[in-house]
């Protein structure tokens, strides 16, 4: 099953094509964990086909964005220094 995410970023331009970025993303997925961010590594595309998971834009003020993205998740970065884990 495929994942929806979203991410709040200042300026299309952040979200890099072909790049590994690291990006603050929070899951749009119904159920208990809607809504819950996460800090992951990720790769971004716009052409939707790309990747399983689709990506939503939110620019500065909450204001959803009219381009979409496909997102791959490579990994989930732990932000928590390691005696808090």
């Amino acid at each position: 099953m495929a994942n929806k995410w979203e991410v709040f970023v200042m300026d299309l331009g952040e979200l890099a094509e072909g790049k590994e970025l690291e990006l603050t993303i929070r899951t749009l997925n119904d159920g208990l964990h809607k809504y819950t961010y996460q800090r992951a590594k990720v790769e971004v595309s716009s052409k939707l086909d790309q990747f399983a998971d689709s990506l939503q834009v939110r620019l500065g003020r909450g204001q959803l964005s009219d381009r979409k993205f496909s997102i791959r998740v490579i990994e989930r970065v732990e932000r928590l220094p390691a005696r808090y884990r």
